[in-house]
């Protein structure tokens, strides 16, 4: 039995390649790690608890589950969120999406394409790409922590909009460091985008993202699917197909034909690809990447897209910020239905429901998380690259490299992952 260390994602699971007489005969993608219950940890909270309990889920993705909390009861207690602490939100989303971008793209995936073993031969070998990441990164954190109160498990998102504005002085600072901050990403895209050796490979997946109203959408009212089909978020939950394996604790989710269906950058892309900006499509267009993505080795172009797009779109936000007051604590009475809501996290499309008693405590709730949604996508590819094919170093490092492009975020805590082999 061989055991071989997959480093660079987030949390704790295994690759299991099975083999027969050296040749792989299957693959089993494995979440080991104990289930966490937050399901539970919510039920008998009041919905005003509930937004900052979920941000624990995730220490990268913390923003996108405080927002879609808080946007599931705003839409069964029927508040209104004002505008401007909407904009505010949605800020603080986007700054925690360049976090977790550029941190994927240089940290995760760089090695891989310019075939380094470990980020310190990529810190060795190229400082300046590592040193340009590691300012847009800081920049970001920053970010997070002026406009959500603090970078890690934001604090200033609350249900019916923010406790708080941030004063003036410190997001005009946060404007005049982002030129500097933009110039050092456009470096780092450029180096990234103009790599030889990010795969043209065409893996045909069925892809979804949030369906929006308008623009390159981080919210909406439901999801939609490559072939356009649209689902609504009440009925989200009924559409995917829940499926539970013997050798894995995270439930998986496939499409009402059996299919796998892939969620994040590249579903999104695909998606709302005439609606990135002008600036961007340039970008993209110097490389021959304003195209349609067919492989999720193509998600590096994806994720470098988006953070310009994002890092754009703060530029406005911060340019004509005011300091205002806030609405004021929501004083709500009961609920009308279900609170459901979904997002775009960095990693793809977040599903929230809860049902609320008449003290509008929670009784129940399900939260389907974007990996989650990959899992089985993913063991397909990895099966349908490598099946029949003989089992020695490269097919290791092609399910290696495959799981990381899809940059599954397990847990919050543990950094391993382990490829297996198992011989009959």
């Amino acid at each position: 039995m061989l055991h071989s260390i997959l480093t660079r994602v987030e949390g704790e699971g295994e690759v299991v390649l099975k083999t027969e007489d050296g040749r792989i005969v299957g693959v089993e993608v494995r979440i080991s790690e104990a289930p966490r219950f937050f399901e539970y940890l919510v039920r008998g909270r009041l919905y005003t608890e509930v937004p900052d309990l979920v941000s624990r889920i995730c220490g990268l993705c913390g923003v996108s589950y405080v927002i879609t909390a808080c946007r599931a009861f705003e839409s069964c207690l029927g508040v209104e969120v004002p505008e401007d602490e909407e904009r505010l939100r949605m800020a603080t989303l986007a700054a925690e999406r360049v976090k977790s971008h550029v941190i994927h793209v240089t940290y995760l995936n760089l090695p891989d394409l310019i075939g380094l073993g470990s980020l310190g031969e990529l810190f060795e070998s190229y400082a300046h790409v590592f040193q340009k990441a590691s300012r847009v990164v800081l920049w970001a954190r920053r970010a997070m922590e002026v406009l959500g109160g603090r970078f890690h498990n934001v604090v200033n998102s609350r249900v019916g909009g923010v406790y708080s504005f941030p004063s003036v002085e410190r997001v005009r600072a946060l404007r005049r460091d982002l030129e500097d901050v933009l110039g050092e990403f456009l470096d780092l895209a450029r180096f990234v985008l103009g790599l030889k050796s990010i795969s043209e490979e065409v893996h045909r997946l069925r892809y979804m993202a949030v369906a929006g109203s308008g623009g390159y959408s981080w919210v909406g009212s439901g999801v939609v699917l490559d072939d356009g089909t649209y689902v609504e978020v009440g009925s989200f939950e009924n559409y995917v197909l829940t499926e539970q394996v013997s050798y894995s604790n995270a439930l998986r989710y496939r499409l009402p034909t059996g299919e796998p269906y892939l969620v994040g950058p590249l579903a999104r892309f695909n998606t709302y690809l005439t609606y990135l900006r002008e600036e961007v499509k340039e970008l993209l267009e110097e490389f021959g990447w304003y195209r349609t993505l067919r492989g999720v080795q193509q998600s590096v172009v994806a994720r470098v897209a988006e953070a310009y797009q994002t890092l754009l779109e703060l530029r406005d936000f911060l340019e004509g910020y005011r300091e205002r007051s806030t609405s004021g604590v929501v004083r709500a009475e009961r609920a009308r239905g279900p609170c459901v809501a979904v997002t775009e996290a960095p990693r793809g499309v977040l599903y929230h429901r809860y049902l609320v008693d008449g003290s509008l405590r929670v009784r129940s709730s399900n939260i389907i998380t974007p990996t989650a949604q990959n899992l089985a996508c993913m063991e397909y590819l990895i099966g349908s690259k490598l099946y029949s094919s003989s089992f020695d170093g490269r097919a290791v490092e092609v399910a290696k490299s495959l799981v990381r492009c899809f940059d599954p975020c397990i847990s919050c805590s543990v950094h391993v992952a382990k490829i297996e082999l198992l011989k009959h």
